[in-house]
């Protein structure tokens, strides 16, 4: 019996080793196809395109300026704005103020010219003219039970004409050159008149003024090439300083003079300007 036993292990360990035998000898293949990892390329810029950024302070806020406007380029272009407000479209104010008639209208153009001092950095002139209408044909202000009046058959009208000198400064997002914002400070000089008239028919009054006018402005604004040469743009006033003085006289020949100075810090939705620009 234990020769039995004794044969049947030493057949099974014959078998065993075989079988491992046969594994090792075994070729496996498998469906998966190793690619070698791409290497990252360095990001490289054209450093001829790159305007060096003065530090602000001790540190270096790593902004990269990209050449849009290059040194020695004359621009030129035209920048027009136009505001309409009318009570029809303000349903608001009804509950307000109660039965109203009034329109607003403004339109405004700004030819200018400049040179580019160095990349990015361009001087230049500025014309424009300026039109405003202010009509008021009716409100009734309701305050409460013992105040309550109502005016009307008002106008007022308003010709400016300027001239002005401008700096700008361009911040090109893209090496390409097509996207870029910038921001314009101008000093104005605006002269012009304005005419105000009060009733109808044979009670109605009128007031004309002479208006001089000093303005020191700040104008952010984007700027896009549309075509190789050619600009599209649009900015908005966001702080301004004024000086400006008037001189009035009315139907019975009586003169009067005011002056008057202010300043502004907010975004001026009355001196949205779009235009175009040209590069040459």
């Amino acid at each position: 019996m234990r020769k039995i036993i004794l044969f049947l292990f030493l057949c099974l360990g014959v078998s065993v080793q075989k079988t491992l035998s046969q594994v090792r000898d075994t070729i496996v293949i498998h469906d998966t196809v190793y690619v070698e990892k791409p290497k990252k390329k360095p990001i490289t810029v054209d450093s001829n395109n790159l305007i060096k950024m003065k530090a602000i302070g001790r540190y270096d806020r790593g902004i990269l300026n990209y050449r849009f406007v290059p040194k020695g380029k004359w621009i030129g272009g035209l920048t027009f704005s136009y505001v309409n407000l009318d009570s029809d479209n303000s349903s608001m104010l009804y509950a307000i103020l109660g039965d109203m008639d009034a329109t607003f209208t403004m339109k405004s153009i700004h030819p200018f010219v400049g040179y580019a001092l160095k990349d990015n950095v361009v001087v230049g002139a500025k014309f424009g003219y300026s039109h405003i209408v202010g009509d008021l044909g009716n409100i009734d202000l309701n305050l409460g039970d013992d105040l309550s009046f109502n005016i009307g058959n008002m106008r007022y009208t308003e010709d400016m004409y300027s001239f002005g000198v401008f700096n700008r400064s361009y911040v090109g997002l893209d090496e390409n050159g097509i996207f870029g914002l910038f921001n314009e400070t101008a000093l104005t000089y605006k002269r012009g008149t304005s005419n105000f008239s009060d009733g109808e028919g044979d009670s109605m009054t009128h007031t004309e003024t002479d208006v001089n006018e000093i303005h020191l402005g700040i104008n952010p604004g984007v700027a896009v090439y549309i075509t190789k040469n050619v600009c599209a743009e649009m900015s908005f006033g966001v702080a301004g300083f004024k000086y400006r003085w008037e001189k009035q006289r009315d139907d019975s020949g009586a003169v009067g003079k005011r002056n008057s100075s202010g300043a502004n810090f907010k975004i001026n939705l009355f001196n949205i300007n779009i235009g175009i620009t040209f590069c040459m």
